[in-house]
């Protein structure tokens, strides 16, 4: 399978994670430049940000990863709703499933480590958002169509240790996935990337096919949601993304990739209108996921932080 590479400049990234300024124009790059490069020039790029004052290099990196990977699984899940809604592909269990499924093989079809990392990140993504729920006291919906947060995060890392049961070993360990599921993993991957292989093969395109159209629209911010807004279109984010939908697949029909302030975080695909809509307040949501749950306080706000915990333990 081919892959598309995300192309994530500097100051947009600075953007997005660590503040609302403006995106202004940048010096083109290298084109043998990689997105890691990318990322750990946006954490250098944001070295003097008030919100990130204080935290090291690596945890700059790290917080942009994380952010970046969620966002990027959770736009290729709703092309996998979009590509059985289009093709008409037959379902032999729940279509969210399906769509989880599709997009962890295709991360994992890049073969990149980026792509395995952002993977990672998302499972990890689904394991923090649980701990969260728990913690306010939000009830698991059984009833609802798509499987729990941590249910979700197995089903990625499973696929993950199926694919390379050596190299995902230690992160299996460290998510406490057990030895037994481990190894029944290898099958799972093996029957569903056969699955999604035999029913695409006919929708590939070949040299000599029309490039269907898809269209991209970036919405307003509105205020609060500006930066996010300006670093998307800076790295043509959805361009990219419907750049190499249209030139692997044979689409039926044009459709739109859309991303916009929705006054709530999530994704959807509206498959009478054609449209993928990703809010702004996904990224925004992921971010303080990271914050809360992963992230370190900065070093300077840690000793302040630190004397009031314990002058409240005192009371």
């Amino acid at each position: 399978m081919r892959h598309f590479a995300l192309a994530i400049g500097s100051a947009a990234l600075g953007t997005l994670f660590f503040g609302a300024a403006p995106v202004t124009a940048q010096p083109a790059e290298p084109a043998q430049t990689t997105l890691g490069q990318r990322i750990e020039a946006a954490a250098k790029a944001a070295l003097n940000s008030p919100r990130l004052r204080g935290l090291t290099e690596k945890q700059r990196i790290d917080r942009v990863e994380f952010v970046a990977g969620n966002t990027l699984v959770l736009l290729s899940h709703e092309l996998g709703h979009v590509l059985i809604a289009e093709m008409h592909l037959p379902l032999l269990g729940r279509e969210e499933d399906a769509a989880d499924t599709y997009a962890a093989l295709r991360m994992l079809t890049f073969g990149t480590s980026f792509s395995q990392h952002e993977l990672a990140q998302a499972a990890q993504g689904w394991f923090l958002n649980d701990r969260r729920d728990q913690e306010i006291g939000e009830k698991p919906l059984y009833y609802d169509e798509h499987n729990l947060s941590q249910q979700r995060a197995y089903q990625i890392l499973c696929l993950m240790v199926g694919s390379d049961p050596d190299k995902f070993k230690g992160l299996a360990d460290q998510m406490k996935m057990p030895q037994e599921r481990q190894r029944t993993c290898k099958r799972d991957f093996a029957k569903t990337s056969e699955g999604w292989q035999t029913v695409l093969k006919p929708w590939l395109r070949e040299p000599g096919d029309p490039e269907p159209k898809i269209d991209v629209v970036y919405g307003d911010g509105k205020g609060m949601f500006d930066g996010i807004a300006n670093m998307f279109r800076s790295i043509r984010f959805l361009e990219t993304v419907a750049a190499n939908s249209a030139v692997r697949y044979k689409w039926p029909h044009p459709f739109t990739l859309k991303m916009e302030s929705c006054g709530r975080p999530g994704t959807d695909y509206d498959d009478e209108a054609r449209i993928i809509t990703i809010c702004y307040e996904t990224p925004y949501d992921f971010a303080e996921l990271y914050r809360v749950y992963v992230q370190p306080p900065p070093v300077a706000a840690a000793a302040p932080a630190q004397a009031a915990a314990r002058k409240r333990r005192t009371r």
